[in-house]
């Protein structure tokens, strides 16, 4: 993993991860896993976590105020009457706001990106993670890529396709959604305020709609950035306990309860149609525990994951139960297909729903509590 962060990756996430691993800080040695945290750092990470939203909101203010300035400044080229400017003067326009506007947006841009990435070392540090040891560069990797809101990329190694089961239209919708969300946002907003305002509506007024709707945008999303950070920096550590605590009963189980895990999680992370970092992460102490999957198994098909969770005896099944919910919560979403695999797990194996145990202990993942044997046992 580190070679591919350090080698073959974008350079802009090369270079994030060098900067979240440049620095080496002394810390305390470790009196609790590093998924749980206490509340001296979890008073931490909120500190953190509320400079960084507020900074953010700060930015976008400042860069729809200066965008608005350009605006009128740039509007005055089209004189009292913007309807009957010539088009030498509508050049002129477009010319003097898009430079403004591009030139305050790419540095809010990377203003941005430079203090996710110095908050999101900030909160793996107060969690108690060294990103400079050799050890966490998978680590470094995923914080990196969270703090630059990149998707999780593809894996075909670990023999999954997250993608097996999505709809194609349905992603690339989601995906257009989500870039247009701000401009489409920022145009609903100013066609409210004209409607509901009429004349009142001045040029000045307009100009500067995008203040709120810039600085709340900013505030949300560097919340969600900050939020996956903190699950990222959770789940190398939390994958090891719960492969421990599900199989805590069966240290030495069956051919069949191994290969149907191998589905289970394989079918977890075709249901949330991508490959996040703590699944992998699970995957991998699963796989080091009890060995690769056996040739020519389907991971990836949920259909014979259930077909194979059915033929179990029950003690197996509730094993696998315990290790999909696991997968479930992970990642710190409980999505409409995960939740709909995991009733459809229940209902195969003839035992009542258990997605309230399910969801209790993703609450006490995403909030860094302690999870005992027991809260894990409950959801199968």
């Amino acid at each position: 993993m580190s070679a591919r962060a350090d080698n073959r990756g974008p350079l802009l996430e090369r270079i994030s991860c060098r900067y979240l691993r440049s620095v080496t800080v002394e810390t305390a040695p470790a009196i609790d896993p590093i998924h749980v945290l206490n509340e001296s750092e979890r008073a931490g990470l909120r500190r953190v976590e509320r400079g960084a939203v507020t900074r953010a909101a700060l930015a976008g203010t400042l860069n729809a105020v200066l965008t608005g300035v350009g605006q009128l400044l740039a509007a005055r080229v089209l004189g009292q009457r913007p309807e009957h400017a010539t088009l030498a003067a509508v050049i002129s326009y477009w010319g003097i706001f898009g430079v403004l506007a591009i030139a305050f947006a790419v540095a809010e841009i990377a203003f941005l990106y430079w203090d996710g990435l110095r908050s999101v070392r900030a909160l793996s540090h107060v969690a108690g993670l060294e990103l400079s040891s050799e050890s966490n560069s998978a680590v470094a990797l995923a914080l990196a890529r969270a703090a630059l809101e990149l998707p999780n990329p593809p894996d075909v190694t670990l023999g999954v396709d997250p993608s097996r089961e999505s709809n194609k239209l349905e992603l690339a919708i989601a995906s257009a959604v989500y870039k247009l969300k701000i401009s489409v946002t920022n145009f609903l907003f100013k066609a409210l305020v004209t409607r509901a305002l009429g004349r009142l509506a001045t040029r000045w007024l307009l100009a500067f709609t995008a203040i709120p709707i810039n600085s709340l945008w900013n505030a949300l999303v560097c919340w969600a950035v900050l939020r996956e950070a903190r699950i990222r920096v959770m789940g190398p550590s939390a994958a090891v306990e719960m492969v421990d605590a599900a199989f805590a009963e069966t240290p030495e189980p069956s051919v069949a309860l191994v290969a149907a895990t191998h589905q289970s999680l394989g079918s977890a992370v075709v249901r949330t149609q991508e490959l996040h970092p703590n699944h992998a992460a699970l995957i991998r102490a699963f796989r080091r525990r009890f060995g690769e999957p056996p040739a020519g198994l389907e991971q990836d098909d949920s259909r014979r994951f259930l077909a194979a969770l059915a033929a179990l005896p029950p003690a197996d099944a509730k094993v696998v139960l315990r290790m999909l919910a696991a997968a479930a919560v992970l990642d710190g979403r409980l999505v409409r297909k995960e939740r709909r695999l995991l009733s459809e797990a229940y209902r195969v194996v003839r035992v009542p729903s258990k997605l309230a145990a399910v969801k209790r202990l993703r609450h006490a993942f995403v909030r860094g509590e302690p999870i005992s044997v027991d809260d894990l046992r409950a959801t199968g």
